[in-house]
C-alpha cells in the first residue's frame, strides 16, 4: 500500500463506497492523477520496483527511458 496520506486517507473514507461502480471508476482516476504527480507516491513505487528486481514504471524513469531511446535512433 502507498504509504502517501493522501492515497491512504481516500481509501480509508471512501471504502464503504467502493461497492459502486461509479465511485470505483472516479476513485481509480483521482488516484492515477494523484500518483503521477506525487512524489511521496512516485518514491514509493521507484523503491518497490527496485526491492522486487522488477523495471520501474515511475514517472522519473519513465522519462529517462524516453530519452534514452530517443539518443539510439
Amino acid at each position: 500500500m502507498c504509504p502517501c496520506p493522501f492515497c491512504t486517507g481516500v481509501l480509508l473514507l471512501l471504502c464503504p463506497l467502493l461497492l459502486f461502480k461509479k465511485t470505483r471508476t472516479w476513485l481509480k482516476n483521482k488516484i492515477k492523477r494523484h500518483h503521477k504527480s506525487c512524489e511521496t507516491c512516485q518514491h514509493a513505487e521507484h523503491e518497490h520496483c527496485k526491492a522486487e528486481h522488477i523495471k520501474c514504471t515511475c514517472e522519473k524513469c519513465k522519462k529517462k527511458n524516453k530519452q534514452k531511446r530517443g539518443k539510439r535512433k
